[in-house]
């Protein structure tokens, strides 16, 4: 079937979004990762799993700490 429409692939999008970020410049890329953080943490404070969602990115947070620890002794000279 040949519909009228045709709509860009995922591929195409996702090079457009990063060829659009890699123009900017390194304050602007700084400002639009900043705003996504912002807006991720938006949204999960304002979830209704919001204090589940906070434990369980404090317990990544702190599992991601104890992981780069270990590899540092372990592999620091």
């Amino acid at each position: 079937m040949d519909l009228p429409i045709k709509f860009p692939s995922d591929t195409e999008v996702i090079r457009e979004e990063v060829a659009r970020f890699r123009a900017l410049s390194p304050e602007k890329r700084r400002r639009a990762i900043v705003g996504a953080l912002r807006l991720g943490g938006n949204i999960i404070s304002s979830s209704p799993k919001a204090q589940f969602l906070q434990n369980s990115l404090l317990e990544k947070s702190a599992n991601d700490r104890k992981i780069q620890e270990e590899v540092l002794t372990k592999y620091a000279t």
